[in-house]
C-alpha cells in the first residue's frame, strides 16, 4: 500500500517536472513581426492586425500565454497592446499567429513630425512574454526583430 502512494507521488512529480519544462521553453523561442494589414478606418484612429511569428527551437514544446508589446518610431510610443489567446509552439517548430491593436492618430502624427525633424525613422518593439507554470507566472523581456 504504502508502496503504491510513493509510485503515484514520483510518478505526479515527474508529470509535474514535465508540464513546467514545457511552459518554460518559451524563453528561447525568437519573434518576428511578419505582416501589418490596416483596416476599420475612423476619424480618430485604425486597427491594425499584425502577424508574429514565434519559432521553438527546443525539444519540448513551448506555451505562450500572452505577449505585452509596445511599438516604438524614433523612441516614440506609437501603439502598445497585448496578445489575447494562448499560443501553443511544437518543438522545434515555428507558428504564425495574429494579434489586433487600435492605433490612435494622434499617436501616429507624434511619431511622423520626429522622423521628418530627424530624416529618418528607427522602428523597434519591446515586449514581454509571460508563461503559466504550476509554480505561477514567469516573466521575461523579448524584443521582436522587424522582417
Amino acid at each position: 500500500m504504502k508502496q503504491n502512494i510513493v509510485v503515484t507521488i514520483i510518478v505526479i512529480i515527474c508529470l509535474s517536472c514535465a508540464a513546467l519544462k514545457e511552459r518554460v521553453a518559451i524563453r528561447e523561442c525568437k519573434f518576428f513581426l511578419e505582416s501589418v494589414r490596416p483596416y476599420d478606418f475612423t476619424f480618430s484612429n485604425l486597427k491594425l492586425d499584425f502577424d508574429i511569428k514565434v519559432e521553438n527551437p527546443n525539444s519540448i514544446d513551448a506555451v505562450l500565454d500572452k505577449l505585452v508589446y509596445t511599438f516604438y518610431a524614433n523612441n516614440t510610443d506609437v501603439f502598445s497592446g497585448t496578445t489575447g489567446k494562448t499560443v501553443s509552439i511544437p518543438a522545434r517548430k515555428s507558428v504564425q499567429f495574429t494579434t489586433t491593436i487600435t492605433l490612435d492618430y494622434a499617436k501616429i502624427g507624434q511619431a511622423l513630425a520626429e522622423a521628418m525633424k530627424l530624416g529618418s525613422a528607427a522602428y523597434r518593439i519591446s515586449a514581454r512574454a509571460y508563461v503559466n507554470t504550476i509554480l505561477g507566472e514567469l516573466s521575461y523581456p523579448v524584443n521582436i526583430e522587424l522582417n
